[in-house]
């Protein structure tokens, strides 16, 4: 998809990141009136013909208000990005430059950006930006049981930029599993090192290999449950919820 797609109402977002699937999806929320909204628009215009591998959005905080307000969103202009309708991260402010930098980085370590890229088998690699830090207890991963559902993954946290496999291979993890088929099943909960996830920002999960040494790897749902920092309360958890599917 080469420029930008403005969305007109709520009901056309979802949809739209469904359409960008696997691709880099950068999502420009802005105001009318906003002078530095008005003023980054020809670079977000031309960052969407220069980066064709990603789907550019613009969604107007008034018009879509609901959008704005399941995405948190206090100012203008706030630039977020999302990966299989996941929100992988954000980005707020004006600066053309910092924004493009932002759109770099996620785009030289995706493995989808190459046709040339030989992707291990079994292989996935998810990151996962949170709106405010949160601590996090324990997730639920489920995935099929066709042999394609995850086995051994590697869970890293606040990472500065995106990795790739071979990084993710080679790097020391915050916390690394090995699940049982009854781990990635409706009902089954796999217990994080709470200690290790006291202020977390972002979220990225290497899954190395699946039960049937599958050629793909399928994660059907996950969803982390925590609670946010500022507000952390032993008796109240706060489900946080990324519905993901891998085809």
């Amino acid at each position: 998809m080469v420029g930008v797609k403005v969305i007109a109402n709520d009901t056309e977002f979802q949809p739209e990141l469904s359409a960008a699937g696997s691709r880099l999806a950068v999502v420009k929320f802005t105001m009318r009136g906003c002078g530095p909204c008005l003023r980054i628009a020809p670079a977000f215009n031309a960052l969407s013909n220069k980066y064709p591998q990603a789907t550019f959005l613009e969604v107007d905080v008034h018009q879509c208000q609901g959008t704005a307000a399941t995405n948190n969103i206090s100012a203008t202009p706030t630039f977020l990005f999302f990966r299989n309708k996941v929100r992988i991260d954000q980005y707020q402010g004006a600066d053309a430059v910092g924004l493009e930098e932002k759109i770099k980085q996620h785009l030289e370590n995706d493995p989808g950006n190459s046709e040339d890229t030989d992707i291990p088998k079994g292989y996935l690699l998810i990151t996962v930006a949170f709106s405010q830090p949160v601590k996090l207890y324990s997730m639920k991963l489920q995935g099929p049981d066709n042999g394609q559902g995850p086995k051994y993954i590697k869970i890293f946290i606040n990472l500065p930029r995106s990795m790739d496999f071979e990084e993710a291979e080679r790097s020391e993890p915050t916390q690394a599993l090995e699940l049982t088929p009854d781990d990635i099943k409706e009902d089954g909960i796999v217990q994080l090192r709470y200690v290790k996830f006291q202020n977390v920002n972002s979220v990225t999960l290497f899954v190395q290999s699946n039960h049937g040494d599958e050629e793909t790897t399928r994660i059907t749902y996950f969803t982390f449950i925590g609670t946010p920092v500022q507000a952390t309360n032993m008796n109240d958890f706060k489900r946080l919820n990324f519905p993901f599917l891998k085809n």
